[in-house]
């Protein structure tokens, strides 16, 4: 009998990778003699998964860059009729998800039946799926993929997600805050967002932060991202009044993710980022308009959304369509959430986590 080989599919996002590491714990855990494979398609979600201990084997493959083909027929080459289980994660309402999951040829390709444009995204070339629910986080929705395994998992059951650091990595981390700072409250911030798919308007107006900032003189704060965020991190650190914020820049995923470690909260729009900051264990306050919390909220942590209860809110569900605002009035959930209100919110962490 052929021994039991699970493939994941490629996933975009930090954050929804992320959220498939529960489920991949689980499985190695109630089914210890199978094999994991799991494919990357950037360094940097290789580089988060290179230490997890679940995952036997772990391949990148470079879709988006020039030599796409060639990554593909590498892909079909290397794991083509050598499964005997494909999973194709939540969320991943995408034609291009299901043709690469058929190409494995596995003869169970699991995954979800979506609620919005589900024929018309191929959803259909998967043969054990379980139906997306709407009242379910991301996380649990991939864990009940297992159910169709056999493994059932009751939702206090799930584990945290996973970003394996080492000692050296943390301490790195720590040093890093030290050599920024004394201050006794140091927030990690990330005032930005993935661009795809219109996704740039989940952004709290970098106003907003330049403000946040500068009414709170008593602790420090540390800004990351990449250059899709550089002008909303430079225009903060520009209108800075009290030298208490860094803009930290340079840094590989896996340094970013021990610096955020060694804060002791972070503030966040919906992000991978935000994501980032649950796996490796520190308590998150996440800024929310259009998406919906019962999706993505921070797992596994202490946590608080804010938002500002827009009555349209949220407007966002899982489909290959764009982010855009169901009213027609440019994200005012996102606008009418005051610097005020997030103050109020950061200072009752900054009391509890000081």
């Amino acid at each position: 009998m052929k021994k039991t080989s699970f493939l994941i599919t490629p996933m975009v996002g930090i954050g929804d990778v992320l959220m498939t590491t529960p489920a991949i714990e689980l499985i190695k855990k109630h089914l210890p003699d199978s094999t994991i494979t799991c494919c990357t398609l950037n360094k940097g979600i290789f580089d988060l998964l290179k230490s997890n201990p679940d995952i036997d084997h772990l391949v990148n493959y470079p879709f988006f860059c020039a030599k796409k083909l060639a990554a593909l027929f590498q892909y079909v080459k290397e794991q083509s009729f050598r499964h005997t289980h494909c999973i194709t994660f939540y969320p991943s309402n995408r034609i291009h998800y299901n043709i690469v999951s058929l190409l494995t040829f596995a003869p169970k390709r699991l995954g979800h039946t979506y609620l919005r444009m589900n024929g018309s995204q191929g959803n259909w070339l998967k043969n054990c799926t379980v139906k997306e629910n709407d009242d379910l986080h991301c996380v649990e929705e991939n864990v009940r993929i297992l159910e169709l395994l056999g493994i059932t998992i009751p939702t206090e059951s799930i584990p945290r997600m996973k970003v394996i650091l080492d000692k050296s990595e943390i301490l790195h981390g720590v040093e890093y805050r030290q050599s920024i700072t004394s201050s006794p409250c140091c927030i990690g911030v990330h005032a930005g967002t993935s661009v795809l798919k219109g996704h740039i308007a989940r952004r709290w107006p970098k106003e907003y932060f330049s403000e946040l900032v500068n009414s709170i003189q008593d602790a420090h704060f540390l800004l990351f991202g990449t250059k899709e965020e550089l002008e909303a991190n430079q225009y903060i650190v520009d209108n800075a009044k009290h030298n208490n914020v860094t803009f930290v820049s340079n840094k590989s995923i896996r340094d970013v993710a021990a610096i955020i470690k060694a804060c002791n909260f972070f503030l966040s729009n919906d992000s991978g980022l935000m994501h980032l900051a649950s796996a490796v264990n520190r308590p998150v306050l996440s800024l929310i308009g259009p998406t919906n919390p019962v999706y993505i909220r921070p797992w596994g942590v202490d946590y608080k959304v804010v938002s500002s209860h827009a009555q349209c809110a949220p407007c966002f569900r899982y489909s290959p369509r764009p982010l855009q605002c169901s009213q027609k009035m440019q994200f005012h959930c996102l606008s009418d959430l005051t610097p005020s209100n997030v103050e109020r919110a950061v200072r009752d962490f900054m009391e509890k986590y000081r």
